[in-house]
């Protein structure tokens, strides 16, 4: 599986055996240990991934998935010749701590998208120490077990914006590595630095659709073979979706190409028929006669939230509880699998290409919008996905799209022309895409019936003691780094490198490690990123279609139906379901006025919360942040509980 840990003092002590002893059990299950003793410390890996270069007195231990090997010792051979810098040269999935002898310096370096974690706890002037996993650090004798209270404002605030990545964990004193970043520490100090530097000019040289689409066939073929080399039993998700089914269609094709045993297929059944995507996962079957497995999530909702506390030192993440992913997980173990693909956030990576329509609207190329809005509504209905809507004639589908489309512009517009100049702009726009006045009327009533009923919304359920004693504070996170390397760009890095994405990719690799099956990401390939990033939106865009790298790139692997699928499972209803389930499950825990979660949340506007998810009148469309407040609150809740239990 891989991970690593380690401890420097600086303050002249030696490391004590039980601080070592108990790193080393307690991340055990990642693998066999090999330690590398340095001065006034111990550098430990997981999986016997450890470099000693006697050349330039460096040595290293890493929990690093290698995609093209340039060296036999890639992490001190390159750092020798460019320090930090080199990690952004890496095609690799790592969580690396590197000794410099002769400087007395340690420095740790995460891959870019945060696939493998890793963090660590600072006391200036005595010692540093560094884990794959929280609870190795939590273990150590100077470290006092103290929950973050400014870490649950993020957690349990509902929110519609990408929120950047921060170094912060649920503990304070114990930090993350931030993705893409160094850390670099010493006896005079710790400093943290980017080194991710993405190279847009690889793929500048491309012109055509169809050399787009070639380029990423050939980078995301590269990225999957990569992963199942040495691999002797693949598993990987299937959902039906594209991500999902392209990720499971290349490892099969590969897999059979190679002559080697067939690739296990898991699919979740939640019994809703809202979340059923089985006609395209039997397509995919059809098509690819994969070992398929379909999973149930595990029907005690209660049990699979504990165990992801527990094994991910902090509350659960996922707005679906983790029973999917520990059923599936426990199915992979009894197979042998020794890996999990998922195309985990693919969408995020290949984009839609729908920001393409903001593209012609900045630069108010009317012609081509009403085109591109033509194809995009032909190619789906409804466009907003939302369940069994009214049936519209073509020409209304348009008029509403449209409208949702330029309204977007519009309150920018207004705020940067004269009035005059406002309305002839509207005028011309209605002219030229025929808009009705009764359709304009339409639009606006909803526009504004969404914003008061927005405003009536909870956004959190703090109580009013929470919020004055624990205030909003700066934090360290990635995101000065993605706006430097979003500038001048289309698609913004932060649509990739957020806290969601992160956060999932660390909570995925400590269930696989847990179970013996360590995940793995195409979509996060170097290679692919850097494609996805450097891509057109019209090509992304694909006529209306979306996600053209994928449709055309991969059209002969693919089933016909997923390559034009254009819906997407709605899981707002067993949201619902989950949530209601936890809710039963739990709520005699924390009953008591006691229950740390209530120095937290107010117990009347949580009352609120459980009334709107039980309410059997409200459409389930309407429940979605209300769904996703209540789970959380409970995932912190167990949290705080089993913490107690601990102190």
């Amino acid at each position: 599986m891989g991970g690593i840990a380690g401890i420097i003092r600086f303050d002249g002590q030696t490391v004590r055996v039980a601080d070592e002893d108990n790193m080393i059990g307690l991340l055990s299950h990642r693998g066999t240990v090999t330690a590398q003793p340095i001065e006034n410390g111990i550098l430990l890996a997981f999986d016997n991934k450890q470099e000693a270069n006697l050349t330039t007195s460096t040595y290293a231990v890493a929990d690093a998935d290698l995609f093209a090997h340039t060296t036999d010792q890639p992490f001190t051979t390159n750092f020798a010749q460019s320090g930090p810098a080199s990690f952004t040269d890496l095609n690799a999935d790592f969580a690396v701590a590197i000794w410099d002898t002769n400087s007395h310096t340690l420095v740790c370096g995460r891959d870019a998208l945060g696939v493998k974690p890793l963090y660590y706890v600072y006391q200036s002037g005595r010692f540093f120490a560094f884990a794959s996993e929280i609870k190795a650090l939590l273990a150590l004798h100077e470290v006092v077990v103290r929950p973050n209270e400014h870490k649950f404002r993020e957690y349990l605030t509902w929110t519609t914006t990408y929120v950047p990545y921060s170094a912060e964990t649920f503990y304070e004193s114990i930090y993350s590595v931030l993705p893409g970043h160094s850390v670099q520490v010493d006896a005079q100090g710790l400093t943290v630095r980017p080194y991710w530097q993405i190279d847009y000019q690889k793929y500048s040289s491309l012109r055509h659709p169809d050399e787009y689409a070639s380029a990423f066939r050939e980078s995301f073929t590269k990225a999957i073979d990569h992963r199942i080399l040495g691999k002797k039993q693949v598993g990987a998700h299937l959902s039906g979706g594209l991500d999902s089914s392209s990720v499971s269609a290349v490892a099969q094709f590969l897999l059979k190409q190679q002559q080697r045993t067939d690739l296990h297929t898991f699919n979740i059944d939640t019994g809703l028929a809202s979340t059923d995507e089985s006609t395209y996962v039997r397509a995919f079957i059809n098509k690819w006669q994969p070992r398929h497995h379909t999973i149930r999530p595990n029907a005690d909702v209660l049990k699979s939230v504990l165990a992801i506390n527990s094994l991910f030192d902090r509350p659960d993440h996922f707005v679906i509880p983790s029973s999917f992913h520990i059923g599936v997980s426990e199915e992979a173990r009894q197979l042998g699998c020794d890996t999990l693909l998922t195309g985990h956030d693919g969408d995020s990576v290949i984009a839609t290409g729908f920001d393409f329509l903001d593209e012609l609207l900045d630069t108010e190329d009317w012609a081509r919008l009403q085109v591109a809005c033509h194809q995009y509504i032909d190619h789906r209905y409804p466009p907003d996905f939302m369940t069994n809507p009214p049936r519209l004639t073509n020409e209304r589908q348009f008029e509403a799209y449209a409208l949702t489309v330029l309204g977007t512009n519009l309150k920018k517009r207004l705020n940067e022309q004269s009035t005059g100049s406002f309305l002839a702009m509207l005028r011309r726009q209605k002219q030229l895409f025929g808009l009705s006045t009764a359709g304009i009327l339409v639009y606006f009533s909803k526009r504004l019936t969404a914003k008061l009923t927005h405003r009536a919304q909870l956004d959190h359920a703090f109580s009013p003691d929470f919020k004055q004693r624990v205030f909003p504070s700066p934090q360290l996170s990635t995101e000065p780094m993605t706006t430097a390397l979003s500038e001048g760009r289309v698609v913004p890095v932060k649509q990739i490198l957020n806290t969601t994405n992160v956060i999932c990719n660390e909570q995925l690799n400590h269930i696989g490690a847990h179970y013996g099956h360590p995940y793995s990401f195409p979509f996060f390939d170097k290679y692919v990123v850097e494609l996805g990033l450097s891509t057109p939106l019209e090509i992304c865009f694909d006529k209306g279609r979306g996600r053209g790298l994928i449709r055309n790139g991969l059209t002969t692997i693919l089933p016909p139906e997923i390559v034009t699928r254009s819906t997407k499972a709605n899981f707002v209803e067993y949201g619902n379901v989950s949530a209601r389930q936890l809710y039963t499950a739990t709520v005699e825990q924390f009953a008591s006025g006691a229950h740390p979660i209530w120095g937290v949340v107010d117990r009347q506007v949580f009352t609120k919360i459980v009334a709107v998810v039980f309410d059997s009148k409200l459409p389930v469309t309407r429940k979605t942040r209300y769904n996703w407040l209540l789970s959380r609150i409970i995932y912190l809740a167990l949290w705080l509980g089993s913490l107690q239990k601990v102190s």
